[in-house]
């Protein structure tokens, strides 16, 4: 998955940037869809000449045996076209798919690289959870639909191809009918996209202030409403809902002005051509068949200058919808303090131990060399360096914004803005197996239907090992009280159920895979002391085959853990642990 370059060393806008990635994503599907759509195309102009080839024979010739084999050639051709169509269409909307899923891939981990952790007060342009569902939902979809249409400019380029030099034979006036629509094209869209560019972003960020006043409205109105301030909230609404129909309005005024007048320009061509062409076919210069062909042609040109304003508005709004992603991505990406407190002045050090672990890595040991994470304008956070056997329990402390959950995300390969290596039984964390390092964040994310739907959500698995990583995660006792159990409904992102029980419900996930390698997030800052103090018991029991890495301030998981790490003042050279 290729990330964003860093935005100091980007040689091209953000947007894109991103733009181009998304079509080496998309590449192969893309490549099939040109050459269905070159069959398709070729054999679209090829109708109208086979047509007026019929015409000349069954009318100019009286030969209704040579225009009934042009009608046999016609159904053929026709065949030849629709099967052209349906490839492009298909390898179209699998190329559609693969940018979609990769999108919402990359938007998906750079949020929950961020999930739970503080907000750090000197970030700018923080993206609200609102304005987070359009760049996900409505921004998406506009990037992959114009990579969807991104084949319909070699369409265009097939048809200028075949008809600048048909065009010519049959009459050079009729190709400078045609010709002469191409200045008028380029004085029209090089005056109208910057205007639609400028009200596509514009109401952009109308539909981003809505759907954030909308989440407000939802999630706070049973608690305004006792005060009487649900009101304002709902006038909020009302207010921002006319801002969105208002820029609506203004950017549909511009779209229907441009596609209008450049709809307009080709149809005052083939009035012209047909002033042209009558005379000539009077006269015997072309034929009543070459003129039915040139009609029939002059509505493609149409058809395709219609293709060329909208894949022209297509790119706009693409670029508008790029840069919006792409804000999010970086800052997933880029800005990874991992709870920082946004200090500039101290510099986060390298770790120390309190044990040692002989150096070197046998199979199975998780090592870690020179780990540092990048936050643009602040100081690194790191460089950190273990080695720890399976079985081991390795508390990461220090105090809050040192950078704990960086780290982790980090080891885990969820951070992009990170150097050094991690290897586990010698091989680099790159090439190991899906979930062979696990990560349990602080404030896990959980989505609508049953704790049971939510544990299941990485795979199938048996009830019995649903039912062993529910105990060995405690999350049979946060749940003891609930009659339905594993049934329960965690509501929308699992707020009905309480910080701690949404944090075994992670933790049981994680345990389902049996990854080497477990990283905890303070996992047990929600419980109580009795809760916790069960949960850690049957958690070492459960673990001791793994490596857990536990980034942690609980005197509990101290207790238990074989070593602790704690991030401290800037060294000179990393301490080896």
């Amino acid at each position: 998955m290729p990330p964003l370059p860093h935005p100091r060393a980007r040689s091209r806008p953000v947007d894109a940037e991103l733009l181009r990635q998304c079509l080496r994503v998309a590449r192969p599907q893309i490549l099939r869809a040109v050459a269905w759509a070159v069959l398709r195309q070729c054999s679209f102009l090829a109708l109208p000449w086979l047509l007026g080839l019929a015409v000349d024979s069954a009318v100019r010739h009286g030969d209704p045996v040579r225009a009934a084999w042009y009608a046999a050639a016609l159904v053929g051709v026709a065949v030849a076209e629709y099967a052209g169509m349906r490839g492009w269409q298909l390898w179209s909307n699998l190329a559609e798919a693969g940018a979609a899923a990769w999108l919402r891939t990359r938007l998906l981990r750079s949020v929950l690289e961020n999930a739970g952790r503080p907000a750090d007060p000197a970030a700018e342009g923080e993206v609200a959870s609102g304005d987070l569902t359009t760049r996900g939902s409505r921004d998406v979809e506009t990037v992959v639909y114009w990579v969807h249409g991104l084949t319909t400019w070699v369409v265009i380029g097939t048809t200028a191809l075949v008809l600048v030099p048909s065009l010519a034979r049959l009459d050079p006036a009729l190709l400078l009918v045609a010709a002469a629509t191409v200045p008028v094209l380029l004085l029209v869209n090089r005056f109208f996209p910057p205007l639609y560019g400028a009200r596509s972003e514009r109401l952009a960020r109308a539909h981003a202030r809505r759907s954030g006043t909308v989440e407000e409205l939802l999630s706070a109105v049973l608690s305004l409403r006792g005060v009487g301030a649900d009101r304002l909230m709902v006038a909020r609404h009302h207010r921002h809902s006319a801002e969105v129909t208002r820029h609506t309005l203004r950017l549909g005024a511009v779209s229907s002005l441009w596609e209008a007048t450049a709809f307009a320009v080709p149809r005052l061509a083939v009035v012209a051509g047909l002033l042209i062409g009558g005379p000539a076919a009077v006269d015997g210069r072309i034929t009543v068949g070459q003129l039915t062909t040139f009609v029939l042609w002059m509505g493609t040109v149409s058809v395709a200058v219609s293709a060329v304003v909208n894949r022209l508005g297509d790119r706009t709004d693409a670029r508008v919808a790029a840069r919006r992603i792409a804000a999010v991505l970086d800052a997933g990406e880029v800005d990874s303090g991992g709870g920082g407190s946004g200090r500039t002045a101290a510099s986060p050090g390298p770790v120390t131990g309190s044990g040692s672990v002989q150096e070197g890595g046998g199979e199975g040991e998780l090592v870690v060399r020179g780990l540092t994470v990048r936050r643009p304008g602040r100081a690194p956070l790191g460089p950190l360096d273990l080695t720890a056997r399976p079985g081991e329990w390795i508390a990461l402390t220090g105090p809050t914004g040192n950078g704990k959950s960086a780290l982790l995300r980090a080891v885990a390969g969820l951070l992009l803005a990170a150097d050094g290596t991690v290897t586990l039984g010698g091989r680099p964390r790159a090439e190991l197996p899906p979930l062979t390092v696990g990560f349990v964040p602080e404030a896990p994310v959980l989505t609508r239907g049953t704790v049971t739907e939510n544990l299941l959500l990485t795979g199938d698995h048996t009830p019995e090992a649903l039912a062993a990583a529910c105990r060995a995660a405690g999350l049979d006792l946060a749940l003891a009280g609930r009659p339905d159990g594993t049934g329960t409904q965690v509501g929308e992102r699992g707020r009905a159920l309480s910080g701690g029980q949404r944090q075994l419900v992670a933790l049981a996930r994680a345990l389902l895979h049996h990854s080497p390698v477990l990283l905890l997030d303070d996992t047990t800052s929600a419980l109580d002391a009795a809760t916790e103090t069960e949960v850690l018991a049957r958690l070492r029991a459960a673990t001791a085959v793994q490596v857990v890495v536990f980034a942690t301030h609980s005197p509990a998981v101290r207790a238990l853990a074989d070593r602790e790490i704690t991030l401290t003042a800037p060294r000179t050279e990393p301490v080896r642990v």
